[in-house]
């Protein structure tokens, strides 16, 4: 049996010549390990194509001189200046897909700005779009879109004090072309419907379900 053993075991040139080839492989798996995390790291770092989550504050639909308006005023917290006006054209996107207006104008606050309307200007809005499918028949729009962020960030009260930036067409373009996503804001009124509606079906379920079915 020992002389068996004896054959088996390996020589010393073949120990060191694999355990310098495991070290070298282990060295090799590590580095693997660390650019994999590296790329997930910069990708999860990267800015969303289509700007960031907001909840709508309101929306107003207006007769001017027979045309057709829709005003939004959205919110989104702690953002930058490039992530709020992306919001804005994903915003304004989603709502000329839902609604036919002649003008769309989407205005992006910060969490923390005011809630009144007659306060939504100035210092306050940190986004702008507008949009117009026929610029020609909307005064002061010689182009499709118009589009412009502040590029400071809000004080703790919502306000911006930085640089106006303004996009150029070709630019708010390339910006809409890549976004994957179409949605609109969170509307928290209609949340609450929901959710009152869900309540009151859980007490009275042989009320709603004879109110679901016509009689």
């Amino acid at each position: 049996m020992k002389a068996i053993l004896s054959k088996l075991r390996p020589s010393k040139r073949l120990v060191v010549i694999l355990t310098a080839a495991f070290a070298v492989s282990a060295a090799s798996g590590g580095a693997a390990v660390y650019v994999g995390r590296d790329r997930l790291v910069a990708r999860l770092s990267e800015p969303s194509a289509s700007g960031l989550e907001c909840t709508m504050l309101r929306t107003l639909k207006l007769d001017h001189r027979g045309q057709r308006w829709i005003r939004m005023h959205v919110k989104t917290d702690r953002a930058g200046g490039p992530d709020r006006v992306r919001t804005a054209l994903r915003v304004v996107g989603a709502l000329a897909s839902k609604e036919k207006a002649d003008l769309y104008q989407v205005v992006v606050l910060d969490a923390a700005g005011p809630d009144d309307r007659a306060a939504v200007r100035g210092t306050a809005v940190g986004a702008e779009v507008l949009f117009a499918p026929g610029p020609q028949s909307v005064k002061g729009m010689d182009e499709p879109f118009r589009a412009s962020y502040n590029d400071g960030t809000a004080n703790p009260d919502g306000m911006f004090h930085g640089k106006v930036v303004s996009l150029g067409l070709d630019e708010i373009r390339a910006i809409m072309a890549r976004m994957d996503d179409r949605s609109l804001c969170i509307d928290p009124a209609a949340a609450d419907a929901v959710g009152a509606e869900a309540a009151e079906a859980k007490e009275h379920p042989a009320e709603s379900a004879e109110a679901h079915s016509g009689h």
